[in-house]
C-alpha cells in the first residue's frame, strides 16, 4: 500500500516546495514596496500569509494541471525513466514560467500599483527595448528569479518511482487525487471559485495586492473577456441614472481662446508643494496654481499614460484592463477633444516627444481629431535623443512653441512630456541641479519642471500667449517610492492636479469637489463657448450643481470616488465602503454602518459599467 501513496506523495512534495517559494515571493513583495502598506502586526501577518495560500495553491494546481495528470495516471510505463524526465521538464518548465511572472511583476508593480494582467501584453515592445536598463536598474529581481530557480530545481529532485499495486486501487488512488485537487484548484469550496474581488472580502483592499500573486491575476484577467454586456437597467433607467449625451452651454465668446493642453508625465498631486505644504518638485507649476484655478481633490482615471490619454483626449474611461486604443473596440468611431474644437473653428495638434508609433498615440490622436501629430522623427535631431523613450523635454518642448506659433489661432494644442518616466534619465549638465530626496523620479521632476518653466517664457514673448488658456495635469501617479500615508490608499493613489491657467487672470481660487480626467473635454468645451450635445462620462467643472464623481478600474475592481466617500466595486457587489478623506488606511468598511449609502453608491458605478459597456460595444461614443 505504501508503494501505492510514492506517487502522490511525490506530487505533493513538488507542489509544496513551489508553494513555499510563492509564499518567499509574498514577502519579498511585501518588503519592496513596505512604504506603500501599513506595519503588518504578527497575527495580521499570519493571516495574510494563510489567505495568500489559497490563492497561491488555487494558481499552482490549475498551472500544473496536465503534470498532475500526467503524473498521477495509472499506466504500466509511470516508473520509466524516460517517462519520468519527460514529466520533470514540463514540471520545470511550467513552475519556473510562474517564478518568471512574480518576479517580473516586483519592479512593474511600481508602475502601475497593481498585479500583473493581461494589458502587459500590450507593453511588450517597449518593454524588450528597455529590457537592458531594467535588468541593470532592477538587477535584485534578476537574482530573486535565478535564486528561486536554483531552489526549485534542487528541491524538486526525485527519484523514479513504480506503483505496483492493482490497476483498480491506482484508478482510485488517481481519482480520489484529482477530487482534492480539483478543489484546491477552485480555492476552496464556495459557490464560485476565487476570484481578485475575494482578496478584499478576507484582508480589505490595502492588503488585497499582498494575497494575491501576480501568476494569478494575469491567468484570471486572460480567461476574462475585456467587456461584458449588463443588464442592471433598462435603456430608459440608464438614461435617468447614467447619461451618455452631455448638453453643453457655454457663453458665446466674441474672441475664442486658444488652448495648450499639458500633460505632465507622473505629476501626482503629492509632488506639488502648493497642494502639500511643502516644497514640492513643481516650483514653476506652483507658481501657476497662485495665480490659476486649481482642482485640488482631482483624479486620473488610469494608472497609465495610454489609458489616461483616452480620458483626457476622449473622454473614454477605462473599464478594461487594457487602455481603449490597444482593445478589439479601437476602431470605433470616437469624438474627442480635437474633433469638437474643429467644429468651432480651431486648428488642432498634438505634441509628444516620444518615438512616433509608440503606444498608438499618433492614430489616437488623429482619431481624437488633433489633425497634426508632432513626434520624435519631426523633431528629426536624435543629439537630444535619451535613448530610451524619446526626446528631453526641455528641447522638444522650446521646440514645440515653434511648431505652435505656425497654427492658424484660434487653436487648440495637446502637449505630453516624458523625461520624469522611468528610467528618469535626464541630461547630464542637470544632473545634481534640482531636489531629489534620493529618488531619481525627483530630479526629473524638477527638470521637467524647469522645461515647463522655459515653455513659458518662450511662450510669453508669443503674440498668441495674451488670449491662451493653459490646462495642466499629470497623466497618472508614480508607486514606486515613499509616499506619504494618504496617496497610498485606494482613492489617493490617482491623486493628480488640474489646474487652469490664464495669463488675463480669469482663472483662481482652489476647488476642492471631486473632478476627474473625465471632466477635462467637457469643462474645456464650456470654456470656449461650445454650444451642443456631445457623449461623455464627464461633467463640466464649472457648472456649480455638478455631480463629485469619479470612476477607475484597476485589475478588475472598480473604485467609485463620490465626495468624501470611496466604494469598492467587484464582479458584481460592493466589496467596501470608506470614508477616504479621514480614514487614510481605508481600515473602517462603512457597509453595514451606512447600506443607503453603499446601495446608491453601487446602483451608480453598475449604471457607469453598463453604459461604457454598451457605449463600446454598440459603437455608440459618436452623435447620431
Amino acid at each position: 500500500m505504501r508503494s501505492l501513496a510514492n506517487a502522490p506523495l511525490q506530487l505533493l512534495r513538488n507542489l509544496g516546495a513551489v508553494l513555499l517559494l510563492f509564499t518567499a515571493l509574498r514577502w519579498v513583495f511585501f518588503f519592496t514596496y513596505r512604504n506603500s502598506f501599513p506595519d503588518p502586526e504578527a497575527s495580521t501577518f499570519l493571516w495574510l500569509t494563510i489567505q495568500g495560500l489559497r490563492f497561491d495553491a488555487m494558481t499552482i494546481v490549475i498551472a500544473n494541471g496536465p503534470w498532475i495528470l500526467l503524473s498521477l495516471l495509472p499506466i504500466p510505463w509511470s516508473g520509466n525513466n524516460r517517462w519520468r524526465s519527460v514529466l520533470r521538464i514540463l514540471f520545470l518548465t511550467v513552475n519556473i514560467g510562474l517564478l518568471l511572472v512574480c518576479c517580473l511583476d516586483l519592479p512593474y508593480y511600481g508602475f502601475n500599483g497593481k498585479r500583473l494582467s493581461s494589458d502587459v501584453l500590450g507593453q511588450v515592445g517597449a518593454g524588450l527595448r528597455e529590457l537592458p536598463t531594467m535588468l541593470v536598474r532592477y538587477w535584485w529581481a534578476a537574482l530573486v528569479f535565478v535564486i528561486t530557480t536554483v531552489l526549485l530545481v534542487r528541491s524538486t529532485r526525485t527519484k523514479a518511482v513504480r506503483d505496483n499495486g492493482p490497476w483498480i486501487t491506482r484508478t482510485g488512488v488517481f481519482i480520489g487525487s484529482l477530487v482534492v485537487l480539483f478543489f484546491i484548484g477552485r480555492g476552496g469550496w464556495q459557490y464560485q471559485g476565487l476570484s481578485p474581488a475575494h482578496a478584499n472580502d478576507h484582508v480589505g483592499p490595502v492588503w488585497a495586492p499582498i494575497v494575491t500573486n501576480s501568476a494569478f491575476t494575469l491567468g484570471y484577467s486572460l480567461t476574462e473577456p475585456p467587456l461584458r454586456a449588463r443588464n442592471w437597467f433598462t435603456e430608459a433607467e440608464l438614461d435617468r441614472v447614467m447619461p451618455l449625451r452631455y448638453e453643453i452651454h457655454g457663453e458665446a465668446q466674441t474672441n475664442k481662446p486658444n488652448v495648450v493642453l499639458l500633460i505632465v508625465e507622473s505629476m501626482g498631486r503629492e509632488y506639488l508643494g502648493s497642494l502639500n505644504g511643502n516644497s514640492g518638485y513643481f516650483p514653476f507649476v506652483d507658481s501657476l496654481c497662485a495665480h490659476g484655478l486649481v482642482l485640488s481633490n482631482a483624479f486620473a482615471n488610469g494608472e497609465r499614460s495610454n489609458k489616461s490619454m483616452c480620458a483626457i483626449l476622449a473622454g473614454i474611461p477605462s473599464f478594461t484592463d487594457d487602455a481603449f486604443m490597444n482593445t478589439a473596440y479601437a476602431g470605433n468611431a470616437v469624438e474627442g477633444l480635437g474633433t469638437r474644437m474643429k467644429e468651432i473653428g480651431y486648428s488642432t495638434a498634438f505634441f509628444h516627444g516620444g518615438i512616433n508609433g509608440e503606444y498608438k498615440f499618433d492614430s489616437f490622436t488623429k482619431a481624437c481629431g488633433f489633425d497634426r501629430y508632432f513626434g520624435k522623427d519631426e523633431f528629426g535631431d536624435d543629439t537630444f535623443y535619451d535613448d530610451h523613450w524619446g526626446i528631453y523635454d526641455e528641447e522638444f518642448l522650446q521646440w514645440s512653441a515653434d511648431r505652435i506659433n505656425e497654427l492658424p489661432q484660434p487653436f487648440c494644442s495637446a502637449m505630453f512630456t516624458l523625461s520624469s518616466h522611468d528610467p528618469f534619465v535626464i541630461p547630464d549638465r542637470y544632473k545634481g541641479k534640482f531636489p531629489s530626496a534620493g529618488s531619481d523620479i525627483h530630479e526629473s521632476l524638477g527638470y521637467t519642471d524647469m522645461s515647463v518653466r522655459r515653455f513659458f517664457a518662450k511662450a510669453r514673448q508669443q503674440p498668441w500667449f495674451a488670449n491662451t488658456v493653459f490646462v495642466l495635469t499629470g497623466d497618472h501617479t508614480f508607486q514606486y517610492n515613499e509616499h506619504p500615508p494618504w496617496y497610498t490608499n485606494p482613492a489617493g493613489r490617482f491623486s493628480v492636479p488640474i489646474i487652469f491657467y490664464a495669463p488675463d487672470g480669469r482663472f483662481s481660487g482652489s476647488d476642492d469637489r471631486v473632478a476627474q480626467h473625465l471632466d477635462i473635454v467637457p469643462s474645456v468645451l464650456d470654456m470656449v463657448g461650445y454650444q451642443g450635445t456631445i457623449e461623455s462620462f464627464g461633467q463640466s467643472v464649472f457648472k456649480r450643481d455638478r455631480p463629485n464623481r469619479a470612476y477607475i478600474q484597476l485589475g478588475g475592481q472598480y473604485r467609485f470616488i463620490e465626495d468624501d466617500h470611496l466604494l469598492l466595486f467587484a464582479g458584481e457587489r460592493a466589496t467596501g465602503l470608506y470614508d477616504y478623506s479621514s480614514d487614510t488606511a481605508c481600515a473602517r468598511d462603512l457597509r453595514s454602518s451606512d447600506p443607503e449609502r453603499a446601495a446608491s453608491m453601487s446602483r451608480t458605478i453598475q449604471a457607469a459599467i453598463q453604459r461604457h459597456a454598451e457605449a463600446l460595444l454598440r459603437n455608440e461614443m459618436v452623435s447620431r
